[in-house]
């Protein structure tokens, strides 16, 4: 009983629980690669380059670096947020209750409910912040997905460029070998342009470790905050355990309209 108080919610927190969108700024990696295959021309020449350089596709191998669903992340980011935005409504609307009832409820159940909705909201508020710190570690994994994708891309750009200018100069090499100079200046370049590419092939891998490291690191996070979520829901208040005052009368206490 409120003593005909009107108390009325302030904000509606389930409009917070709307599943996530597609995320606006995230380029999938395997989009970027498939974009940069149109660079590295499976031409005869060029693939039999890439296969003594590497003894292997590099756009292949690429692909599989970056199997799997990681625009997930941005979307988990966005889920995150939203049960932010739903913890926050629902501690939001409690104190606004509290504020509502004032003088109108008094007595020694009044205290014990006012203690109970205030460590309430502030567990709310603990498992917000949990839950805001979990929707930046989600973006931190799809922003670094996203930015090493595009550089995968440009350095496969990179190789197929080199591909192809090694295929040239290596056919250009036996067509001129009669001149004897002009055999090795055109096997000389190719060569070179093979180092080349195991160079770029190995900036690629230095890349693709750098992004292991910043998930690994994510996936470290993100166990230790919900082991804290675990510690917080675990430790929720539980309503007061005693219904009466300690004189007999009812713990309701007084109530004023």
């Amino acid at each position: 009983m409120t003593g005909g108080t009107d108390i009325r919610d302030v904000v509606r927190p389930t409009d917070c629980l709307r599943p996530p969108r597609a995320p606006e700024d995230f380029t999938s990696p395997i989009d970027t690669l498939n974009a940069a295959g149109d660079l590295v021309s499976p031409s005869f020449w060029m693939s039999k380059v890439l296969d003594f350089a590497l003894a292997f596709d590099p756009l292949e191998e690429g692909r599989k670096y970056f199997a799997g669903d990681w625009e997930a992340y941005a979307r988990s980011a966005e889920a995150w947020a939203n049960l932010a935005g739903f913890c926050e409504g629902v501690a939001t609307n409690i104190e606004s209750g509290k504020r509502s009832l004032g003088e109108a409820w008094q007595g020694e159940a009044a205290t014990a409910a006012d203690a109970y909705f205030a460590s309430l909201c502030g567990k709310l508020r603990d498992i917000k912040g949990s839950l805001e710190t979990m929707r930046g570690e989600c973006l931190v994994a799809a922003h670094g997905v996203s930015m090493t994708g595009e550089a995968v891309g440009q350095l496969m750009g990179l190789i197929g460029d080199a591909a192809a200018t090694a295929a040239i100069a290596w056919a250009a090499g036996g067509l001129t070998a009669w001149t004897g100079w002009g055999a090795g200046v055109g096997y000389g370049l190719a060569a070179t342009e093979v180092l080349r590419i195991c160079d770029l092939w190995g900036e690629v891998t230095k890349t693709v470790n750098m992004l292991q490291m910043r998930i690994d690191a994510v996936y470290g996070q993100l166990a230790d905050i919900g082991g804290e979520l675990a510690v917080v829901l675990d430790d929720f208040p539980q309503l007061p355990s005693l219904p009466y005052s300690r004189d007999g009368e009812s713990g309701m206490g007084e109530h004023r309209a």
